[in-house]
């Protein structure tokens, strides 16, 4: 799969007096693990609402090479899978872990429709897959984050995505849980054959199979290439207007400043 799954053409959204995008134009081809990082404010999470077609904007948005304005715009959507970033639930709703997973099957089969028995093994199946079949039957404003947000990428896989778009799934997660729903990510991007377009501030924790970086500032792409020569001190400096330092250590790479 090598063709462009995604295509943005001078994109841009104006929200009251404040330009969110601003000429943004991208492609994400077929296979591709593509991250999104900046600072706060960016535009990054717009962004995505713009892909996963939740906000307007002016320019072009191509889905598989359908624009996402016409009217068979929705069926392109279907195959795009989205996780938004995690926010807190009140224990007393009444809703459970697998309930939530199943409902990412109702785009698809359309609101008047019941689930049958093959989407209700299917969503057994994919819980078990992210490791949260245990917590199936508990409320989901019970659980923890890291167990949510493997929740959330159930419900988003049910739909049978081709492009999955991932907002920030490690905000507020500790560093150990932060690291096993990224390695999650990655084994079922490799095994599923997604393409991924994952959005986050922080340069501390990135998938080890994310080779393409788009860095934004102010609503703009200033950089767009390998996740290398984004990570260089040079650049994160010119991100920041601040004097960032990288460093390697066990293969990874950290970022330092005073």
């Amino acid at each position: 799969m090598c063709e462009n799954l995604l295509e943005l053409s001078g994109v841009s959204l104006v929200r009251g007096r404040t330009r969110i995008l601003d000429n943004v134009s991208l492609n994400i081809r077929g296979g591709e693990f593509a991250g999104v990082l900046g600072p706060n404010g960016a535009g990054k999470t717009t962004l995505l609402n713009v892909i996963a077609g939740l906000e307007s904007c002016e320019g072009e948005v191509r889905l598989f090479g359908v624009p996402a304005c016409k009217s068979n715009g929705m069926k392109s959507r279907l195959r795009v899978g989205y996780i938004p970033q995690l926010f807190e639930i009140d224990p007393s709703f009444p809703i459970t872990a697998y309930e939530v997973v199943l409902s990412g099957c109702y785009g698809k089969l359309g609101l008047f429709r019941r689930a049958g028995a093959g989407e209700k093994r299917r969503a057994r199946e994919l819980m078990e897959l992210v490791r949260v079949s245990h917590v199936a039957d508990r409320p989901v404003g019970h659980l923890s984050g890291g167990e949510r947000q493997k929740v959330s990428l159930a419900r988003a896989l049910i739909q049978e995505p081709d492009l999955l778009l991932l907002d920030e799934p490690t905000a507020s997660l500790d560093i150990a849980v932060q690291k096993d729903v990224l390695d999650l990510v990655c084994n079922i991007r490799e095994r599923m054959g997604l393409t991924l377009v994952l959005v986050t501030h922080d340069f501390s924790v990135l998938p080890r199979d994310m080779s393409r970086t788009i860095l934004m500032r102010e609503g703009r792409v200033v950089f767009d290439g390998d996740t290398g020569s984004a990570l260089e001190s040079e650049t994160l400096s010119g991100l920041f207007d601040y004097p960032v330092e990288t460093f390697e250590r066990n293969g990874r790479r950290f970022i330092s400043y005073d």
